[in-house]
């Protein structure tokens, strides 16, 4: 029902998810792991979209920090929270010169605490003194709705002609990867898999090897492996649903219309930057990614190669 979809993906990436990956992945035992990286992957993803707007679109990089703040309190802190640490955070000036963006941020981060770790002491001393705070009184509704004004500021450096591409298609990918960081923790709380930091496996590592390192190919090379990683999690979504549960399976299915278009739009701004033809490069790189697919590895990851 979804091949074609799939169908440029598939045109695009150097080979299929290899079926050892696939028997690997779909063991029981494997699921917690699948799960915790398939959610730092999201974040990652997020994160490197992040990254990408403030090196290079623009021109104030507060509202970018603030976007991603929250998540990264609650994953780089992680179950080291602590009243003092939430206000180094967010109110390094004191609570009453913070910003509305700011509060919201803050708000955002408690949402993530009380919604998935609300059990665990150090996320419950924070959330109780909170509700002491008068200006964060009023909760968080959702994930994404109250985030939203952390988007709106974001002004085009002048300099840089893809600014507003970039921007409008970097925030829709956040957005869309954020809120599928918080679904996964949603069905790993229900399974009762605790989130845990785990080292990033060899794969995003080994494309980023492959970027040049002088201006502008550095930033087409750096859309050419987003590209690529999107479209491997599209692929791999596809592949491993049919052999999960049908809670999962129908989750892993919802994703894939979200992460073609992600694959499409990094792409079509590699494209546009280079100003040419980039083909040659585009199927150098494709052959970089296929080969850590199709190579040994020693660590299971969502993006990892054949198991060892």
């Amino acid at each position: 029902m979804y091949s074609q979809l799939l169908a440029p993906i598939k045109d695009f990436l150097g080979c299929e998810t290899p079926d050892g990956w696939i028997t690997e992945a779909r063991k029981p035992e494997n699921l917690a792991a699948l799960l915790i990286d398939h959610c730092n992957c999201e974040w990652k993803a997020a994160a490197t979209a992040g990254k990408l707007l403030r090196k290079y679109a623009v021109s104030s990089q507060d509202a970018v920090v603030n976007m991603l703040k929250p998540y990264e309190f609650f994953l780089f802190r992680f179950d080291k929270w602590s009243v003092d640490e939430f206000q180094r955070w967010f109110f390094p000036a004191g609570a009453a010169t913070a910003s509305n963006s700011d509060v919201k941020a803050a708000k955002q981060a408690l949402y993530l605490l009380d919604k998935h770790v609300a059990d665990l002491p150090s996320a419950r001393s924070v959330s109780q003194w909170a509700d002491s705070q008068s200006h964060l009184l009023a909760q968080v509704v959702s994930d994404t709705e109250e985030t939203d004004v952390c988007y709106k500021p974001l002004l085009p450096r002048a300099d840089f002609a893809q600014s507003d591409d970039l921007i409008a298609k970097m925030v829709r990918l956040i957005k869309e990867e954020l809120h599928h960081f918080d679904q996964v923790l949603e069905i790993m709380q229900a399974r009762n898999i605790p989130y845990s930091n785990v080292p990033a496996g060899r794969y995003a590592k080994g494309l980023l090897t492959q970027v040049t390192t002088h201006e502008p190919q550095t930033l087409i090379d750096k859309l050419i492996v987003g590209a690529l990683i999107e479209a491997r999690s599209c692929e791999r979504f596809a592949k491993l649903a049919p052999y999960l549960d049908e809670e999962l399976g129908r989750f892993y299915v919802s994703l894939l219309r979200s992460e073609a278009r992600h694959y499409q739009d990094y792409l079509s701004l590699a494209r546009a930057v280079a100003g040419g033809d980039i083909s040659d490069r585009i199927g150098q790189l494709v052959a970089a990614e296929a080969h850590l697919i199709m190579t040994s590895d020693a660590e299971f990851r969502f993006h990892s190669g054949i198991p060892a």
